[in-house]
């Protein structure tokens, strides 16, 4: 019984670690994307732009929120939203009409 209960823990564990770490990767790809849409224009900085807002929008469905900067040379950065913020940044949906 000892290992089944030490087995579903780590299950649990383990399941809870990967949204994290999705969230980390998505975070990882918003800055270098963010980087490199400050290029000077051209093609590869235009889709870096286009890349950054697709992450930021999948950060957004997830929960995270942009952070303001505290000082002149500090970046912005995302944490976890308040329960209340991600319900203002999700999209509303039109209620489908009735046939």
């Amino acid at each position: 019984m000892s290992l089944l209960r030490s087995l579903l823990s780590l299950t649990l564990l383990v399941a809870g670690a990967v949204p994290a770490l999705a969230a980390e990767d998505a975070i990882a790809r918003w800055q270098r994307a963010d980087a490199a849409c400050a290029l000077p224009a051209s093609a590869i900085a235009n889709q870096a732009c286009e890349d950054r807002d697709r992450y930021a929008a999948t950060l957004r469905r997830q929960g995270w929120c942009e952070s303001r900067a505290t000082t002149a040379y500090d970046h912005w950065g995302w944490q976890r939203c308040a329960p209340a913020a991600t319900a203002r940044a999700m999209p509303r949906r039109r209620a489908r009409p009735n046939a």
